[in-house]
């Protein structure tokens, strides 16, 4: 039989309390970072977060985030192995493929960057916040190395929040930050350079 003392009761309204304080707080960051994830598909950057909230929810009820941590760090990690996760489903049983779309080996990957912008009235209205060749050069690149783009340039996450998060070495986090952005230079330099034509 359950313990409906108040004393329990008490308890997990402080506990909720204490994870909607982590909510406010970090809401917004999570919500920018699955934004840039999702290439600016609100739908989906808006599920990933939800996701986020209610994985983290229950482990926070777990006792599996200490208080005084990095909350921040705590629950972009949650949302990256979310983010993975889902992109490893879909690349594994997706039996559709829009061969117009992938970037063949050895091309430049142009293709992809001159691709007609995404049908989501959503990616309209973030057009001010990043130019569509950079998103869709961000959408190129693979989720591990996106991931760490995203939280260190774009969230402004420290190498080692980074680190943290991702539960990997300092130095895989540099090098993967280095491979990706190596990788949108070389993109973003093909672009310029047939704009200029």
């Amino acid at each position: 039989m359950a313990d409906s003392s108040p004393n329990t009761s008490t308890r997990a309204k402080q506990k909720r309390s204490g994870f909607e304080k982590i909510i406010e707080a970090q809401q917004a960051v999570l919500l920018r970072a699955a934004r840039r994830l999702y290439n600016n598909r609100e739908d989906q950057a808006q599920d990933l977060v939800q996701d986020t909230l209610l994985k983290g929810y229950g482990a926070f009820l777990e006792n599996k985030f200490e208080e005084g941590t990095n909350a921040r760090a705590w629950l972009l990690r949650i949302m990256t192995n979310l983010f993975i996760t889902e992109y490893n489903r879909k690349k594994k049983w997706e039996a559709d493929v829009d061969f117009d779309n992938v970037v063949s080996e050895g091309s430049s990957g142009l293709e992809a960057l001159q691709a007609p912008p995404a049908d989501q009235p959503e990616a309209a209205l973030v057009a001010n916040v990043m130019d569509e060749p950079l998103e869709k050069a961000l959408a190129t690149l693979s989720p591990d190395l996106r991931v760490c783009l995203v939280m260190i340039d774009i969230e402004e996450v420290s190498y080692d929040e980074a680190a943290i998060a991702l539960e990997i070495p300092i130095g895989t986090v540099r090098s993967r930050l280095f491979r990706a952005r190596q990788r949108l230079h070389g993109l973003l330099q093909e672009y310029a350079k047939q704009r200029r034509r």
